[in-house]
């Protein structure tokens, strides 16, 4: 697996942080997503949404491993705990190991700007930021989110690409396709008519295709 690859499978772990999906009342619900590299399972990533008084609670957890003969030539840790208020981000605590290399992301909104710290490293970022919240497609509509691995602001443009049958949940179901693309990420998303994520596609070089099935 070429370097390009192994570099794009973790900066596309880190920006999905945001579907059979298991409802365990009307304010939570989890997102279960398979992952594969081509037609090759490499693991899983959850999200777990909680809805409440003091805003949308949204922890993600992303775990990788790309095998190559009988050695893993790749390994992906990421997890993400987001507090989000009136569609911007208030804290932001995420934790990844992209195959040996660490990275810590503390955020906390404080009056008019999101005072964060990466790798120790402060930064001043603007007060209502998101991050790639594919779980609320209305986010991906803004010009600049964060993405929670790196800190950084990623400029993205998000288009509608019409209507296509997906499979999803045992069925055939129309699903809207939207093409979003972010520094040199290009990535393709399909959402039912009620505005559910269910499947991405991203080509993360050379052929290779990361693809998320909703489970």
């Amino acid at each position: 697996m070429n370097l390009r690859t192994r570099n794009t499978l973790g900066v596309l772990g880190a920006l999905l942080i945001s579907t059979g999906s298991a409802v365990a009342s009307p304010s939570q619900q989890t997102l279960r997503f398979k992952v594969f590299l081509d037609q090759s399972p490499i693991g899983e990533h959850n999200f777990e949404l909680t809805a409440g008084d003091s805003g949308k609670r949204v922890v993600s957890r992303a775990e990788f491993d790309v095998k190559l003969l009988f050695f893993n030539a790749y390994r992906y840790r990421h997890e993400s705990r987001e507090q989000w208020r009136d569609g911007c981000l208030e804290r932001i605590q995420a934790t990844t190991d992209d195959n040996g290399t660490d990275y810590r992301v503390q955020g906390r909104r404080i009056a008019d700007v999101l005072s964060l710290q990466v790798n120790g490293k402060s930064e001043r970022l603007p007060a209502c930021v998101s991050t790639f919240a594919y779980w609320e497609p209305d986010f991906l509509k803004r010009p600049v989110l964060l993405n929670p691995q790196t800190g950084e602001l990623v400029d993205v443009k998000l288009e509608a690409q019409g209507w296509e049958r997906k499979r999803f949940g045992g069925r055939e179901v129309d699903a809207r396709r939207y093409r979003l693309r972010a520094d040199d990420l290009d990535i393709s998303l399909w959402y039912t008519t009620e505005g559910d994520w269910i499947g991405l596609e991203s080509d993360t070089g050379k052929g290779k295709m990361l693809r998320y099935e909703r489970m």
